[in-house]
């Protein structure tokens, strides 16, 4: 009688150990790490109030914000029967409240205003689409500001905002205490070195 000898059973092979697995894993972590660095790195600089420029960089800056209003108020039609001269507006929010400001090192915003008068409702709101579709020409994203409930100043009259190619915001709203149509530049918060002449003022003391 012929028998039939099982043929012999192979053992699957090891696994191979996963090194490119391993190798992929700890680069991807190292990616990540090396991006939340640059995140924090960023974010740190953002809660400082961002790099410290020079005195006269600042008020460089002071006059470019000043200019980009200036451009907004002749780009107005119909122009307003009243324009106001510039006036210089403060801010609260600009201040080193963490205390990462050293010596020589202050914070300004160059924001400006000016007041305007239209003679009708329907004379401003035709000016703000005017300026509005100036500005899209542009290329810049127009934000609708909502316009205020009744009982607030400027009650009823909407507005408009945008961020111009130098990264100042303009906008054409009515006044937040006055009510009144408002043209506003705002060049953003900054960081500066004191110019002499402020530091002398700081330091002068009158007996």
């Amino acid at each position: 009688m012929h028998t039939t000898t099982p043929a012999a059973t192979t053992a699957a092979p090891a696994p191979r150990r996963p090194f490119l697995y391993g190798y992929r894993t700890v680069t991807l972590i190292g990616m990540a790490i090396v991006v939340l660095l640059a995140f924090g790195a960023v974010a740190c600089q953002s809660l400082e109030g961002g790099p410290v420029r020079s005195a006269a960089a600042y008020r460089e800056r002071g006059a470019e914000t000043r200019r980009a209003g200036e451009r907004a108020l002749g780009d107005l039609n119909p122009i307003p029967t009243q324009a106001g001269t510039a006036d210089e507006v403060g801010s609260t929010s600009c201040v080193d409240d963490f205390g990462f400001d050293d010596a020589g090192v202050t914070r300004d915003e160059p924001t400006y205003k000016w007041e305007l008068e239209f003679p009708s409702r329907a004379a401003y709101n035709s000016a703000v689409d005017d300026l509005r579709r100036t500005w899209t020409a542009r290329g810049l994203k127009v934000i609708d500001l909502p316009a205020q409930p009744r009982g607030e100043p400027g009650a009823g009259l909407h507005g408009i905002r945008t961020t111009d190619e130098q990264d100042i915001q303009l906008s054409l709203a009515p006044d937040y205490f006055t009510g009144r149509p408002t043209i506003q530049a705002d060049g953003g918060c900054i960081r500066h070195e004191t110019a002499p002449e402020d530091y002398d003022d700081e330091n002068d003391e009158t007996f």
